[in-house]
């Protein structure tokens, strides 16, 4: 557990809680969000987790009908344009920063990777200062068929990696930001 992160001002309008976890915590819900980013708001939870190193949905098969959020924040290393990865089989997207928290949409996800489709990978981009405690939203959708999703993120100085030890965080009262 960390007391404190230093930099939570900078592009944030609000601080995050001064305890934060190692990870991200992430919730599986029954049924398929249908790339409806709300649904998840009143979607009957199954089952939580937190992931600290990788951010996955293993390729295991784990049935069919379900969908999963990671909530948490993204604490980069290094200030710099950040490019996120998210591979999936189905629909799976991210947003970082304040659309992460509230008015996050399929239009305005940093990474959208809609749709029915097997394992696919998108990317987008973020500008992001070291240090500074970034909201980070991840959905994902199974309908049928194969399950997985992968996140990695990469800069000019990191190689593409899922590793993300060191650098997520999440609020252990509210279970995410």
């Amino acid at each position: 557990m960390i007391s404190r992160i230093s930099a939570f001002a900078g592009p944030l309008s609000y601080k995050p809680a001064t305890t934060l976890s190692a990870g991200l915590y992430r919730t599986t819900f029954s049924g398929y969000f249908n790339d409806v980013p709300s649904w998840f708001a009143t979607a009957t939870s199954t089952a939580t987790l937190v992931q600290t190193t990788i951010i996955e949905e293993s390729s295991a098969d784990n049935g069919e009908n379900f969908s999963m959020q990671w909530l948490g924040y993204f604490v980069p290393t290094t200030t710099e344009t950040y490019t996120f990865f998210l591979s999936s089989d189905d629909a799976s997207f991210m947003w970082i920063g304040a659309n992460a928290v509230s008015g996050f949409t399929t239009a305005n996800a940093t990474v959208n990777n809609a749709g029915l489709h097997g394992n696919v990978e998108q990317s987008g981009t973020a500008s992001l200062a070291a240090n500074v405690a970034y909201p980070i939203r991840i959905q994902f959708g199974e309908l049928s068929g194969g399950d997985v999703l992968s996140f990695n993120h990469s800069t000019a100085t990191i190689t593409k990696t899922t590793n993300v030890t060191g650098k997520v965080f999440y609020n252990l009262v509210t279970k995410g930001f």
